[in-house]
C-alpha cells in the first residue's frame, strides 16, 4: 500500500513539474512539401525560420529581459526598465512587459505609465505643464487630481 501511495505521489509531482515548464517551438504549423511552416510560435517564443523539417526548430524562447506578445515575430522586444520616479510593480516575463508604477505622491502620466506626474490634492487642479495649482476663486475640487468646478448657486 505504501509503495502504491509513493508511486501516486511521485506521478503527481512529475505532472506538476511538466505543467510548469514553458513550451518551446512552433505551436501551429502547416505542411509545405517535405517541410512544415510555422503559423504561430508558443507564447514567449520567437520565430527562427518560417519553414523547416521539424516544428520544434522553427521557434525558440525569448532571451532574458526580452518578451513577445506576437506569436510570429523574429525578434523579441526589450523589457521596459522602470527608472527615475517609476517603480517596478511586476517583473517582465517572456510573455509580458514590465509593469511600472510611480513613487508616492506621483501618478502615471499615461496609460502605459511611461512617465509620472505630480498628483494634485483636493483644492487643486492639474495644469497643462503637468503641475498643480490652487482652485481659482469661486471654484472647488473635492477629489484628487480633478479639474476645479464652479460653486453652485443652488
Amino acid at each position: 500500500m505504501a509503495v502504491i501511495l509513493w508511486a501516486m505521489g511521485l506521478s503527481l509531482v512529475a505532472q506538476c513539474c511538466l505543467c510548469s515548464v514553458e513550451q518551446t517551438g512552433c505551436l501551429k504549423w502547416r505542411p509545405n512539401g517535405d517541410n512544415v511552416c510555422c503559423d504561430a510560435c508558443h507564447p514567449g517564443n520567437r520565430l527562427v525560420k518560417e519553414c523547416g523539417r521539424n516544428p520544434k526548430d522553427l521557434c525558440k524562447p525569448c532571451e532574458p529581459k526580452r518578451f513577445t506578445t506576437n506569436p510570429k515575430v523574429y525578434k523579441c522586444d526589450q523589457c521596459t526598465q522602470c527608472v527615475g520616479a517609476l517603480v517596478t510593480l511586476k517583473e517582465c516575463t517572456s510573455t509580458t512587459d514590465t509593469q511600472c508604477g510611480c513613487k508616492d505622491g506621483l501618478m502615471c502620466g499615461d496609460a502605459r505609465c511611461s512617465f509620472c506626474i505630480k498628483k494634485c490634492d483636493k483644492g487643486e487642479e492639474p495644469t497643462e505643464d503637468r503641475s498643480c495649482r490652487p482652485c481659482p476663486e469661486r471654484t472647488f475640487n473635492n477629489q484628487v487630481h480633478q479639474k476645479c468646478k464652479p460653486w453652485s448657486t443652488k
